[in-house]
């Protein structure tokens, strides 16, 4: 097994109300950063994450699960929470140890109260969070909506660093607004990724 100093480890939990897409982001992960070979779906009970009977049969996060992988020199720890209040104490736990925390919120049914759980349990514990809007590819997505709602019920801190081109069906481009580019990406599984020039009538929402 590869030796990794302590500047090249972390700790990431990912965290959320229930299925707002943090297993399928593991697996995801995990298949981008070739840790494994197919990307597993929880509606046929074959993720890395969920893997107990109980999980499989039910098709949630019961516990917490830990998988990893290496990008770019750096082993990525990955802490995947269940997203169900019955099993709120994992999501405790998990607070307690990871270095930072992704919180998940699906772009139709915005912030919920899992979500709001899930962030005050993470500044109660003083660690930095992301929050990731899945799900934009939904016809009734709202994004704006999501941040908007971040805003009022999380924190007036919150501060966009990606959004979408297009939501909906159409969805396939992100606009970075730190590296002010747009990132065009392929058909699932296909870990394509093409780097472009903002388009035009984008712009101005970037440089806001």
């Amino acid at each position: 097994m590869k030796d990794y100093t302590p500047e090249a480890l972390r700790n990431i939990g990912l965290f959320g109300h229930a299925s707002a897409g943090k297993t399928t982001f593991n697996e995801l992960a995990l298949y981008t950063g070739g840790e494994t070979t197919r990307i597993g779906k929880i509606e046929e009970g074959n993720t890395i994450s969920d893997y107990t009977a109980n999980e499989i049969e039910r098709k949630i996060s019961i516990s917490l699960s830990a998988c990893h992988l290496e990008w770019k020199d750096t082993k990525l720890n990955l802490i995947d929470a269940p997203g169900t209040s019955d099993f709120e104490g994992e999501v405790l736990a998990a607070a307690k140890v990871v270095d930072t925390g992704v919180i998940f919120v699906k772009a139709v049914e915005g912030i919920e109260v899992g979500t709001e759980h899930c962030w005050d349990y993470l500044k109660g514990d003083k660690k930095p969070a992301a929050i990731v809007v899945n799900k934009i590819d939904h016809e009734r997505s709202d994004f704006e909506r999501v941040v908007a709602q971040a805003h009022e019920r999380l924190s007036h801190g919150v501060v966009v660093v990606t959004f979408p081109a297009k939501e909906g069906l159409h969805f396939d481009t992100v606009i970075d607004v730190l590296k002010m580019k747009a990132y065009k990406y392929g058909a699932l599984g296909s870990k394509q990724v093409t780097e472009m020039d903002i388009p035009d009538d984008l712009k101005a929402k970037a440089e806001e």
